[in-house]
């Protein structure tokens, strides 16, 4: 029998509780619960076979959301920073995508409720969930829908890169976002609304996480929005900063400086406190 896949069995018997299964070499059980109707012994059935929680093969006869042959997009269902994170495949028991598999900086790892492309994998006698390789993607899904320049379409950071970070889509849509067109820092997993810039010859995307009000921005605005972006998201300048602090931190007038708070409130981007300002998430 193959952990992890969808394999043909016979059954052998039928017990209070379940019924007993063979490959021809292994039995094991299906409890009757999961039947999806009564079994006479010799029936030919296929079911997937995993591993219960006293590492013993068990059948079910549920269709997993992805094997060891095929991927699929799993959810995170809990979180620990010990052993990694735990994703639901479609089964009773969740499967553990491990902690060497995922970033170093916890900071960057799916919280619950976050979104990856995973495959299954079988290591002594257990499934795991492992991420499959940003270039293994097509193998598995195809796109259907051509994506045109300006328009938003969801999807989930699947990869982080030294210039920026893969998205894709639910249909397997691959879309790269560099950096300079990030405001945060994002953890893989994490579901984005992305704006395409540019559709390559390979069906691929480059694409942007910046808001389509903060592109219309004057420069005064967006000078603002950077020095934000370079301290934490918050600063101590507000329209009530003496104009020599102003001149000194943004090389900008203080009327020029109100005008720019001014049009960011408006697009909703910032909050304005009385002693300081506060970016947007």
């Amino acid at each position: 029998m193959i952990i992890g896949a969808i394999n043909k069995v016979s059954v052998v018997r039928e017990s209070d509780i379940a019924y007993v299964l063979t490959d021809g070499h292994e039995e094991l059980f299906l409890h009757k619960k999961e039947a999806l109707h009564p079994y006479l012994p010799g029936e030919e059935i296929e079911v997937f076979i995993y591993v219960d929680n006293i590492g013993r093969p068990t059948a079910s006869t549920k269709t997993p959301f992805c094997s060891i042959s095929h991927a699929g997009w799993l959810e995170v269902v809990s979180v620990s920073y010990e052993l990694g994170v735990f994703v639901h495949y479609g089964l009773v028991k969740d499967a553990l995508l491990s902690k060497d598999d995922l970033p170093l900086s916890l900071a960057q790892w799916p919280i619950i409720g976050d979104k990856l492309i995973c495959i299954l994998k079988e290591k002594k006698h257990h499934i795991f969930a492992k991420q499959i390789g940003r270039k293994s993607v097509r193998q598995y899904f195809q796109p259907s829908i051509i994506h045109e320049e300006g328009v938003f379409v969801d999807g989930w950071v699947s990869y982080l890169l030294l210039e920026g970070l893969i998205v894709f889509t639910l249909q397997g849509d691959e879309i790269f976002v560099h950096y300079n067109n990030t405001r945060k820092t994002y953890r893989i997993g994490e579901m984005v609304s992305v704006r395409i810039l540019k559709r390559q010859e390979s069906l691929e995307y480059m694409g942007s996480l910046i808001g389509q009000k903060e592109t219309m921005l004057d420069v005064d605005s967006k000078r603002i929005i950077e020095y934000l972006q370079n301290h934490a998201g918050s600063m101590r300048f507000t329209d009530k900063s003496s104009p020599v602090d102003i001149q000194a931190a943004f090389r900008m007038s203080k009327g020029a400086f109100k005008r720019a708070l001014g049009t960011l409130y408006k697009a909703n981007l910032v909050e304005l406190l009385d002693d300081s300002t506060i970016l947007k998430s």
